[in-house]
């Protein structure tokens, strides 16, 4: 059902029912924005769209005839040697450098450049990245802009579709309070509201002279005029918001937004490879899968923090799958690690009893999803956020990652592992999240 909304707006943004030339930038380099990605190509390409994507992950790409791909995989390197455990590393400024880094990065492709120089495209689709100056590419190829976000809507969102933020009634995204929220989370949240818009408008002026940076070449190339900052960040054709009314609060939205949570997972998960299937399969006391995400590295974690973390996995009967980085020696015979993990069809296993998790966006979503509980380790971003809702919706608790980390994640499993209130929950929301 998620697909066929996608697929309905896409064709009303790109117009009419035949093949359209469609440029998707996403320059993100994690993995779990690459899952984003193919879920809007997909559905571009099952509606009959010429496609160019322009992506940091290029290999083990399907071929298609209908597929031009762009290698951004110097992206990659934006963090490469950056430790996202330590929390110097996860502020607001530290992570609009990154995003900045590989907007620019991915800017100077040689390939992109040609591609918009030389091209012409019937709409450009990107994801917001902590900035807005990728309205550049559509402004040089003078296009419909579609916009993804991979978190929920925000007010840097909301200033650029014209949408009026209620401060009294709706928690802005970091601010996660009950609803109808008290006299002080009200005025917290216009303060914060208040911090996010002001913070905004500090950066507007150095996102300018990147834009011009960036696209005045392009657009010089192409002999055509470009229109400045301000009114191209402004010109969003349509965004697209990984959200649902399910798992966040109700929003009054303009038309030409839609929440899509839910669009890039596969009803039917592809199969998991022979050695995870038989392991998951014997493992009849069920299964916890633990997972950090694709930006925070588990090998980034302590040594006495892994160790104390192994010593809790030795002491159930379950079987526990880690993503972890490195190899490690000594493992308890019941802890199997891996350096990637094929996600979705791992929750969707009917022995997965837990998901231990970073919270993320979409690690929330796929658990949620496959009914799996969480038990959430936030570490940066919108992750707190994130952790807080899935806790308020009875399907997941949370664990400081900074603050007595093994001794508190102990308490917590045993406490969720003991209760199948939290998986009876996360069953039941189930039927609400859509794919």
């Amino acid at each position: 059902m998620r697909t066929a909304l996608l697929l309905a707006a896409l064709a009303v943004c790109v117009t009419g029912a035949c093949s359209y030339k469609v440029l998707c930038i996403f320059a993100a380099p994690a993995k779990s924005a690459d899952h984003l990605a193919q879920g809007f190509v997909r559905a571009l390409l099952k509606a009959g769209h010429e496609v160019t994507w322009a992506t940091p992950h290029p290999e083990k790409k399907a071929p298609h005839q209908n597929l031009t791909l762009i290698d951004l995989k110097e992206t990659r390197n934006s963090l490469a040697g950056v430790d996202m455990t330590r929390q110097q590393n996860t502020g607001i400024a530290a992570i609009r450098g990154y995003a900045r880094n590989v907007s620019r990065t991915a800017a100077d492709c040689p390939e992109l450049r040609k591609a918009l120089v030389e091209q012409q495209f019937d709409a450009v689709i990107s994801t917001w990245f902590m900035n807005e100056y990728e309205a550049g590419y559509a402004a040089v190829q003078q296009v419909p802009w579609l916009l993804l976000s991979s978190v929920v809507i925000h007010p840097h969102l909301e200033a650029m579709v014209g949408q009026v933020h209620s401060i009294p009634s709706v928690p802005v995204m970091v601010n996660e309070s009950d609803i109808p929220m008290s006299a002080w989370r009200r005025w917290l949240n216009g303060l914060i509201y208040m911090l996010m818009n002001i913070d905004g408008w500090f950066d507007v002026p150095r996102q300018a002279i990147i834009y011009e940076e960036i696209h005045a070449p392009l657009a010089a190339a192409r002999g055509v005029p470009l229109p400045s900052y301000y009114d191209a960040v402004k010109n969003v054709s349509f965004l697209f918001v990984n959200s649902h009314e399910s798992i966040a609060p109700a929003l009054s939205l303009p038309p030409n937004v839609l929440n899509i949570a839910g669009y890039h997972i596969d009803d039917d998960p592809p199969p998991l490879p022979k050695d995870l299937q038989d392991l998951l399969d014997n493992s009849k006391n069920g299964v916890i899968y633990f997972s950090m995400g694709s930006v925070v590295q588990s090998a980034g974690l302590a040594e006495t923090t892994r160790a104390g973390l192994l010593n809790i996995f030795a002491k159930l009967p379950y079987t526990v799958l880690w993503k972890f980085e490195e190899p490690l020696k000594d493992l308890p015979k019941n802890v199997h690690v891996r350096p990637w993990l094929p996600q979705p069809s791992i929750l969707s296993h009917p022995n997965l009893r837990l998901f231990i998790t970073h919270g993320g966006q979409l690690s929330c979503l796929e658990a949620i999803h496959a009914g799996v509980p969480m038990l959430a380790v936030p570490v940066f971003g919108d992750q707190p956020a994130n952790a807080e809702r899935a806790r308020k919706l009875g399907y997941a608790l949370t664990v400081d990652f900074h603050k007595n980390l093994v001794e508190n994640l102990e308490v917590t499993l045993n406490e969720m592992l003991g209760n199948d209130t939290y998986y009876k929950r996360a069953k039941y929301l189930s039927k609400d999240v859509p794919s």
